[in-house]
């Protein structure tokens, strides 16, 4: 019987990165101030969405460093919340299909998906919010594809 190897960037168990969900007033200029007061603060932000309403907006953010850039939030007086997100390597232009049909036959939904403003290995990477990150983790690695953790992008040559 032939075993098929996981892939893992580092080969853990549990590769993910935590998303910050920022909660503002959608005004002109409330994301130039969030980003404003994580610039100087010597932080990568690699994954960024926006989603507004006609009064709020909420800006989801993926950083290199996220103990840092929680600590910034929480002294800065913002608002939010933190999940954990799958970060995908997007081998092939197949690759988000075969992402979504694994996770459809899982009966795992994804809430909300966006890609990285990084690469890895000239690849991109996106990430995926799910509803059961530790089952769609493991149907993703149980059919060959990269799932990497947040650490994994700040190695050298890891990420470009």
């Amino acid at each position: 019987m032939e075993t098929k190897s996981f892939q893992t960037a580092r080969g853990h168990e549990e590769p993910f990165a935590v998303q910050f969900s920022v909660f503002m007033p959608n005004r002109v200029g409330q994301l130039l101030e969030l980003l404003d007061a994580l610039t100087p603060k010597d932080i990568s932000l690699v994954g960024v969405s926006v989603v507004d309403s006609t009064d709020w907006a909420v800006v989801r953010m993926i950083f290199l460093q996220p103990d840092h850039a929680r600590e910034i939030l929480k002294a800065t007086g913002h608002s939010f919340t933190e999940s954990e997100v799958l970060l995908v390597e997007l081998i092939s232009d197949e690759t988000l299909r075969e992402v979504c049909g694994y996770l459809l036959r899982g009966e795992i939904n994804v809430h909300f998906a966006y890609p990285l403003t990084i690469r890895r290995h000239g690849n991109a990477v996106m990430a995926f919010h799910v509803d059961d990150t530790i089952l769609a983790r493991s149907i993703l690695l149980r059919h060959g594809l990269t799932v990497v953790g947040w650490e994994d992008l700040s190695e050298p040559g890891g990420a470009f």
